[in-house]
């Protein structure tokens, strides 16, 4: 945030309000917000984080991709492809963080259908050219890939000029129509997933790696633990990779789902983790007794937050608090957020839970009313003001947990989840290092390094 950037938090919100402004639209066309409540684009941060914000809280990653990404019609160049194959559109693309990230090649004579033939024969459902002469394989659109101009994949085939083949950093992505893979949720009996977490060889998520000959997938992979010494949990891990343990080291950050999309070797409809990414199933015998559910309060008021680090960085406090901050991330375009910046321009001291809606609470405007509109995966929770006020998110709830020492804590929980907060270091250019509170970080976000995060559980803190 700027240093000359003025305080003025009552003139700043009155120009957030618009009366008569367009509605925001979301991936599927309806309206992001009812008709009633209406934004000026100067409170919007970027349109992203309002569709995401939109989508159901529970939707699988690829029903979020297949939305996001529709079909597009055939291109009349080539004037045929085989099969169900069409044009899926013009999508950006590094090397460090491949938007087809399975399998490529590289061919002095590739054409479109070459690349499609390639992809095809491997069994993946989506193909993409590059470059004129390079071929990559998925099927999943992976993080940060987005959609660009069409016009940018422009670059003649290597094999036919008269086709196109992407350009530099452009890849021309075409889909087979086949369903995309999905995360296993329930893969044998007993067995549940748990969720997408970080792994790395100095520690382990899970300790005991196990062989299965005839490929991973949940099922296998399960299997395979449930028999070699009844292991409680398993883990699946870059795409081809089993792991056991009967529980996951408490260092291990829980992350979006989106990180664990590498598809299984042995089964390209599943995915199975991702590199450095494990994802964690758990087994419940039948007829034992299921953990006693979380007790969880909707309703809370006057409380501060503060953020404890599960492996505290070398150097830094092992807690810290978080305020909701005005930020201006670009000029004249503001946002409400959760941040540990103690220097940020903030006007809202303590927060309330009312029906599950999180709200921060103003401490020169008492009546101002500002509301959550979510904390989608990879984003910070972020808060507007509306006249009429919006409803609000009704995601969050203040979650009961039992210390060592007997003690009750209240966790912050979004989504019945209260282990995927992260402090994540925001890269954008005039953010000068801010470290904002963040909801099952990705990997690849455009705004902040993942090795910048660190996961923490965040205390609600009374009075």
């Amino acid at each position: 945030m700027h240093h000359s950037f003025s305080c003025k938090l009552s003139s700043i919100l009155q120009r957030l309000l618009v009366p008569g402004c367009s509605i925001l639209k979301s991936v599927e066309g309806q309206d992001s917000v009812p008709q009633a409540y209406c934004l000026s684009a100067m409170s919007v941060l970027s349109f992203p984080k309002i569709l995401l914000a939109t989508l159901p809280l529970v939707a699988p990653a690829q029903n979020v991709i297949a939305s996001a990404y529709e079909i597009l019609p055939r291109q009349s160049n080539p004037t045929s492809l085989p099969g169900n194959w069409s044009l899926a559109g013009c999508f950006t693309d590094v090397s460090t963080a491949r938007t087809l990230a399975a399998t490529a090649t590289i061919n002095s004579n590739m054409t479109v259908e070459n690349c499609i033939a390639f992809c095809d024969a491997g069994g993946f459902i989506f193909a993409g050219v590059e470059f004129g002469q390079e071929c990559y394989c998925d099927s999943t659109i992976q993080i940060p890939g987005a959609r660009a101009q069409q016009s940018d994949c422009s670059e003649p085939c290597a094999g036919n000029p008269s086709e196109f083949c992407g350009a530099s950093g452009r890849l021309t992505i075409f889909a087979s129509g086949a369903p995309s893979p999905r995360i296993a949720n329930a893969p044998k009996t007993g067995w549940t997933y748990q969720g997408c977490f970080t792994d790395n060889t100095a520690n382990r998520t899970l300790p005991v790696p196990i062989n299965v000959p005839i490929g991973v997938t949940a099922e296998t992979c399960t299997a395979a633990c449930q028999s070699a010494a009844a292991f409680t949990h398993a883990g699946l891990e870059n795409g081809h990779e089993c792991w056991c343990g009967n529980i996951t080291n408490s260092i291990a950050q829980h992350v979006s789902d989106d990180d664990c999309r590498a598809i299984c070797g042995a089964d390209h409809a599943e995915y199975c983790g991702n590199a450095n990414r494990v994802a964690v199933y758990e087994f419940t015998a039948e007829g034992q007794a299921p953990p006693p559910p979380q007790t969880c309060a909707g309703d809370i008021s006057n409380f501060t937050l503060l953020a404890v680090f599960n492996n505290p960085p070398v150097g830094s406090s092992a807690q810290v608090k978080i305020r909701a901050v005005l930020v201006e991330l670009v000029p004249n375009t503001f946002w409400t957020l959760l941040s540990s910046c103690a220097t940020c321009c903030s006007d809202w001291p303590s927060f309330s839970l009312e029906n599950s809606v999180f709200l921060p609470r103003s401490a020169s405007n008492p009546t101002q009313s500002m509301t959550s509109i979510g904390a989608s995966d990879g984003e910070s929770p972020s808060f507007v003001a509306s006249s009429p006020p919006f409803p609000g998110a009704q995601a969050y709830c203040a979650a009961e947990t039992t210390t060592a020492s007997d003690d009750t804590d209240l966790l912050l929980s979004f989504g019945g989840k209260t282990d995927s907060w992260s402090l994540c270091t925001n890269t954008t250019a005039n953010a000068n290092g801010r470290v904002d509170l963040v909801f099952a970080p990705v990997t690849n976000h455009p705004h902040y390094a993942f090795s910048s995060c660190n996961a923490v559980t965040v205390k609600l803190i009374q009075g």
